[in-house]
């Protein structure tokens, strides 16, 4: 009888998950989020920046953006007028050299530009910058 008894060694199952797989979708997943995540940070309206010869900033910062309707959106949150100050005041409350990007559409007046540049120097801002977009064109010459 011990002749068709199965050996001990035999008998021993798997009993570990596969975890190469779990690995595998949640670095793809991860490499989806890292690539949208640009797309994120913008309002729900478009801007058409202005074109000029600039270099990307790579600190941290806090963006204003202005549409041609004049929707204002403080990073992708949309504000108002009268509460943009304050909003960029809790912002700004411990991050004081933090950049405030002003990213106005390039047919909004200056003079509503003028008054989102007041409204974040009320709100704490100490280092405000207007976002251009790169013009490519006069880069090669």
């Amino acid at each position: 009888m011990s002749k068709y008894r199965p050996q001990l060694e035999e008998v021993e199952s798997l009993s570990g998950v596969n975890i190469i797989p779990v690995i595998d979708v949640s670095l793809v997943l991860l490499i989806i989020l890292l690539a949208t995540s640009p797309i994120l940070n913008l309002p729900g309206f478009e801007v058409k920046l202005p074109k000029a010869l600039t270099a990307e900033s790579k600190e941290k910062n806090i963006t204003i953006s202005l549409s041609l309707k004049g929707e204002i959106a403080v990073n992708e949150a949309k504000a108002d007028w009268n509460s943009l100050a304050s909003i960029l005041h809790k912002q700004l409350a411990d991050k004081k050299n933090f950049l405030v990007i002003i990213r106005a559409d390039q047919g909004v007046p200056y003079g509503q530009v003028e008054q989102v540049m007041d409204e974040a120097k009320k709100g704490g801002a100490q280092r405000i910058a207007i976002a251009t977009q790169q013009d490519t064109e006069k880069l090669k010459q």
